[in-house]
């Protein structure tokens, strides 16, 4: 066989390669972390309306397991609100900062985890990583 007809049979196999080789992946869609850290007055484990949110609360992004690899560290609003936005799909931890004593008042304790795992999907809204903490003698809500 000629060294043309070589090239052109070697042209031919790499065109017919099968379509689905070149389909473009799905698009992913951002996805969010969002929560609330809180003063558990009553330390229910849950929030209630009257407890108030911890504002300047530093809460750590991590991808995978807890303590694995920090993405992101944000700071509750005035609410004691946060959100992690524009996150791809996968395994995150979230973490408050709870060694900052809650504010200056020394001796506040979680009352619920420390700690939330959150599994996101492509465009999935995670509204539900909330962390309160007890008060105690010092604490104006008692």
């Amino acid at each position: 066989m000629s060294a043309i007809l070589k090239a052109c049979a070697r042209a031919v196999l790499i065109i017919s390669l099968p379509l689905a080789a070149c389909t473009p992946l799905e698009e992913q869609i951002p996805a969010s972390i969002s929560g609330r850290v809180y003063f558990d007055f009553d330390q229910s484990s849950s929030c209630e309306n009257s407890e108030t949110g911890i504002e300047g609360m530093s809460i750590r992004l991590y991808s995978g397991a807890c303590g694995e690899s920090m993405l992101q560290t944000h700071y509750t609003d005035e609410n004691g609100e946060f959100l992690f936005s524009g996150l791809a799909p996968g395994e995150y931890c979230v973490v408050p900062d709870f060694e900052f004593k809650t504010c200056g008042w020394d001796g506040n304790l979680p009352t619920t985890g420390v700690s939330r795992n959150v599994t996101l999907q492509s465009g999935m809204k995670a509204d539900l990583v909330w962390f309160g903490f007890g008060s105690l003698s010092n604490n104006p809500g008692s």
